[in-house]
């Protein structure tokens, strides 16, 4: 049976206007004139029967029942965009790539270089996010996750198996005559919040009681990159992994005193959705990152 639908252009005027709450702004984004816009929402309150907006002199008024409908109507309109960014049919010499940001900065950064020479026709897309790509709602072919591998919907292959190390400049471990594990106490802890094991680690490798550590002089950063440079300044120790730390421990800028470390039940994973075939780009930069990670 067909269902009677509002014109949906009309729909679009009106959702970008309340949110402007002007026709002039909603018209610049839809690249329409004002008059247009004006035009689309008269339609659609003919289609309804009521009007939508209070028309003042250089202001532009939602009624109460034009932001009841707007409610209802702008998540509808969000998963029709999102859905539809989501299945768009990706451009054969385009891939993007989602990881954190610290993992882009550090890792991806000084390799990416080398993909560029070896396949100039490719455009790689860098989504440096903290937070888990969502495959259905954002335009991304390949993601790196750091978690525990389980996901039925992707296709999962781990390329770094994760474990807590220490470590601080030599510098700092000189000052502060580190050299067992004990000695934390007396020192200033670099905590990166992404990466939040300083207790595990402490508990596994000390004996230090837990009131006492509440008492230890701590630096907090909402970035594992930014801990790691207040670390490589010798202004603490920091916990982090040898993938993200592995040329400052190459110039020797860290150094790992104390050679313990604590296994994780995750790691770091190179996914993508088991039910979308990857393109062409896509599948080209996926074997560029297993061999860079197999190095």
């Amino acid at each position: 049976m067909h269902k009677p639908m509002p014109p949906l252009r009309a729909l679009v005027a009106f959702e970008a206007s309340v949110r402007h709450a002007s026709f002039k702004l909603a018209a610049r984004e839809l690249h329409l004139t004002p008059g247009a816009v004006s035009q689309q929402v008269q339609k659609l309150e003919q289609w309804l029967g009521y009007p939508l907006f209070v028309r003042l002199v250089r202001q532009l008024q939602v009624t109460e029942r034009g932001m009841s409908y707007f409610s209802r109507i702008a998540p509808a309109l969000e998963q029709i965009s999102a859905a539809s960014e989501a299945c768009r049919e990706p451009s054969s010499d385009a891939v993007s790539l989602s990881l954190s940001q610290t993992l882009a900065a550090k890792w991806l950064g000084p390799r990416l270089g080398d993909f560029m020479r070896r396949y100039p026709d490719i455009e790689v897309h860098i989504n440096a996010s903290n937070h888990p790509v969502d495959f259905q709602r954002e335009a991304v072919d390949l993601a790196v996750r750091h978690f525990d591998g389980r996901d039925p919907a992707l296709h999962v292959q781990e390329v770094f198996d994760d474990a807590v190390r220490l470590f601080c400049a030599p510098s700092y471990r000189d000052a502060t005559a580190l050299q067992h594990p004990d000695q934390l106490g007396n020192v200033t802890l670099i905590v990166a919040t992404p990466y939040p094991f300083w207790n595990d680690w402490l508990s596994r490798f000390t004996t230090i009681d837990p009131e006492a550590r509440k008492r230890i002089p701590a630096l907090y950063f909402d970035q594992t990159l930014l801990a790691i440079d207040a670390a490589k300044r010798g202004q603490g120790v920091v916990l982090s992994n040898q993938l993200l730390v592995r040329e400052e421990l190459e110039r020797g800028e860290l150094i790992e005193p104390f050679g313990l470390w604590l296994p994780l039940n995750k790691s770091y994973y190179l996914v993508h959705p088991r039910r979308q075939p990857l393109s062409r780009a896509a599948m080209i930069l996926k074997d560029w990152l297993l061999e860079q990670f197999a190095r």
